[in-house]
């Protein structure tokens, strides 16, 4: 009977100690996704992914489709812009169908890997159909950070004009903050460029030459501030193309 009493109890200690390892792994899992998102065990690749209605970028959901200054756009690609080793912004490309009618004409059976992708992505910029990024953003960040950021890197593209560019980002937010889950829409088509908030409403607009080819080439360009979403716009415009 002592015997059994002590078989007893050593089951019931390696029972509790399961238990308690198990509650453990639960509370360490709680803690990441408090603290890096519900994305935190998925990796650092991109996941795109969803219904006719919505799909997810690395994890955050984003609509399939957007209408902006009236025009009705599909999403095209899109990845994670990583700072510093922290998630900023989920960025979303979309277009109106006929800038990829168009694109399909010259780049006809074109695949993710092609070393032309940088004369499309170029066509792409500069097309005059309605273009938009969309950054959703995965954590709160100062308004005068984002506008400093985009300024920076037009710069290059557009000079002194990147000045006027900021300045129009931050009025347009109208803030200090851009609180995590915020949106902005940049659209472009023709020469004006419009940006607004969640929703894509209540526009503002600029016309300045140059800028908004340089805006897309921020993303698609050489030096891409965000590779996830350049390799992610490449692999959309090849299944695009493949399943037209």
């Amino acid at each position: 009977e002592d015997e059994m009493g002590s078989i007893q109890s050593k089951a019931t200690q390696s029972i509790m100690a399961i238990k308690v390892a198990a509650v453990g792994v639960a509370v360490v899992a709680i803690i990441a996704a408090i603290i890096m998102g519900p994305t935190a065990f998925l990796g650092g690749d991109v996941d795109i992914s969803g219904s006719d209605n919505n799909l997810t970028v690395d994890g955050v959901a984003m609509p399939t489709q957007i209408k902006t200054t009236g025009t009705l756009q599909n999403f095209i690609g899109g990845g994670l812009r990583m700072k510093w080793g922290f998630k900023v912004y989920v960025v979303g490309i979309y277009s109106d169908p006929k800038v990829m009618t168009s694109l399909k004409k010259k780049y006809s059976g074109f695949e993710a890997k092609d070393s032309n992708l940088s004369d499309l992505a170029t066509d792409f910029a500069k097309s005059k159909p309605a273009r938009t990024v969309l950054l959703r953003f995965q954590r709160s960040v100062a308004a005068s950070d984002i506008s400093d950021a985009l300024g920076e890197a037009l710069k290059p593209k557009v000079g002194a004009a990147s000045d006027e560019f900021q300045k129009f980002i931050l009025d347009m937010v109208g803030s200090d903050r851009l609180e995590k889950g915020s949106d902005i829409y940049i659209t472009c088509k023709g020469e004006t460029l419009s940006a607004s908030l969640t929703g894509g409403n209540d526009s503002s607009s600029i016309r300045i030459k140059g800028l908004c080819p340089a805006v897309f080439e921020v993303y698609l360009g050489d030096k891409a501030v965000s590779p996830q979403a350049k390799k992610g716009f490449a692999e959309g415009v090849a299944t695009l193309m493949a399943s037209e």
